[in-house]
């Protein structure tokens, strides 16, 4: 079959090349020209694990090609996925205008069915709209199916995500559209579930929503078990499981659960306004989570005595959050500089060459401490002798939790580390685990 895939962001190119690897004809489209040019030279403008070397062999096998021109694409393609982020206007409302128009000219050019499938995240409403618009413009029923398939991967291992996701969410009235999701989605999974477009159209928002109250929740038991001594990983494990949910990045300070733009972030509060009980739940959460970073710089306290004058180096991760069950990086940096602390900050997104993972080991240099504030699976592949060399005192403080404890023993005892996460024992080399008031 062959498919137009609109956009080049982290959904568009893993969706593009893992369909291409599974013998799809498969076109990704982009308006911006030079973003094309760079992939038709070999460039890959995301940092996924897997996915440069599953695009070259899919352009290799004849079965991915890169193109602007998006209306040429969806007049020869039978699928056409639409994973482009959606604008938000002043008002900070979603503005589907250039879509809709998108969607019309397309209209124009219908000569054999097409199955429209909307991965972009949208607000309810979305694909009925989409629907209405190809009748206007004189397309028949029986030429076209629309499909609502929100996504749930997370930046940094898309590929993985993608290629084994816990289900799929497929929203539709056309039992036609069904059976072509099944073959679609076939070489990929058999798990599909069905609902109305609405509903799959809220899926995303519930989803995150839901996995943000468990976070919030988990960093509430966090704080006590911080205070007592506890590990807040052992308590998790033993609470009721939620199968139908993926893991994700499911604990105390995980950050994986949000959206990637502020314009995605903007769309969801503007829903949260609209219901009152909502609205109540979003400013309980917010209330929770401040609490957070006070923790965080407590820890750099209990060790440095004092943030005045501390230079303290912070990997962050440009994700935002739907639901603030963590404040951004940019709330502790606030509070970091508060205290007199000077802030060194690098964006992890940014490891993408040589040079920039270069770059990474030299932002700790002469720092006091580091604070890991990020989540993408690039800096779990961190060098940690060079970490080591470049700080002034061996202190990581692990805001996300990101390294099970086990590990960190090994690196702890190997590089005479001192490791502290959110709601678990900190790590010295030879004591194994201890916490902080035990030795104050």
């Amino acid at each position: 079959m062959k498919l137009a895939v609109f956009g080049t962001n982290e959904i568009g190119l893993t969706a593009s090349a893992i369909f291409a690897s599974h013998g799809h004809h498969v076109v990704c489209t982009d308006e911006d020209r030079s973003q094309i040019v760079a992939l038709n030279s070999g460039e890959v403008p995301v940092n996924e694990e897997g996915l440069p070397e599953m695009m070259t062999d899919a352009k290799k096998a004849g079965q991915l090609s890169f193109s602007v021109n998006r209306l040429t694409a969806a007049s020869e393609a039978d699928l056409l996925l639409f994973t482009e982020p959606i604008p938000v206007d002043e008002n900070k409302h979603p503005d589907l205008t250039c879509f809709f128009r998108f969607i019309r000219k397309i209209a124009l050019t219908i000569k054999q069915h097409k199955t429209f499938i909307i991965k972009s995240n949208v607000p309810p409403g979305t694909a009925s709209k989409v629907e209405d618009i190809l009748i206007e413009q004189g397309v028949p029923d029986r030429s076209f199916d629309v499909v609502s398939n929100p996504d749930f991967i997370r930046k940094g291992s898309a590929v993985k995500d993608f290629m084994c996701p816990s289900q799929i969410i497929i929203g539709t009235s056309s039992l036609r559209a069904c059976r072509a999701m099944e073959t679609f989605y076939e070489p990929i999974t058999s798990s599909l579930q069905y609902m109305d477009h609405t509903s799959a159209e809220l899926m995303r928002y519930a989803y995150h929503t839901y996995q943000s109250l468990q976070v919030s929740c988990l960093t509430m038991i966090a704080g006590v078990a911080e205070k007592y001594g506890g590990d807040v990983e052992l308590i998790q494990g033993a609470l009721p499981k939620t199968p139908k949910f993926s893991e994700h990045s499911l604990h105390s300070g995980s950050s994986f659960l949000g959206t990637d733009t502020l314009d995605e972030l903007a769309l969801f509060r503007s829903m949260i306004k609209a219901s009152s009980s909502a609205n109540q739940m979003f400013k309980a959460l917010e209330e929770i989570d401040q609490y957070q970073p006070e923790l965080l710089i407590q820890k750099l306290k209990d060790f440095l005595g004092t943030l005045k004058g501390a230079k303290i180096a912070i990997f962050t991760s440009s994700t935002v959050k739907l639901i603030p069950a963590l404040p951004p990086y940019e709330l502790v940096i606030k509070k970091l500089k508060e205290e007199g602390a000077i802030v060194q900050q690098f964006d992890t997104e940014k490891t993408k060459s040589k040079q920039e993972n270069v770059m990474i080991y030299e932002s700790v240099q002469g720092c006091d401490a580091l604070l890991l504030m990020s989540e993408l699976v690039s800096i779990k592949q961190l060098n940690w002798g060079k970490i080591i060399k470049g700080l002034k005192l061996p202190l990581v403080v692990d805001g996300h939790n990101l390294y099970p404890l086990d590990e960190m023993r090994i690196i702890a005892n190997t590089y005479d580390l001192i490791y502290c996460s959110i709601g678990r024992p900190n790590i010295y080399k030879g004591l194994g685990s201890i916490s902080v008031q035990s030795i104050q």
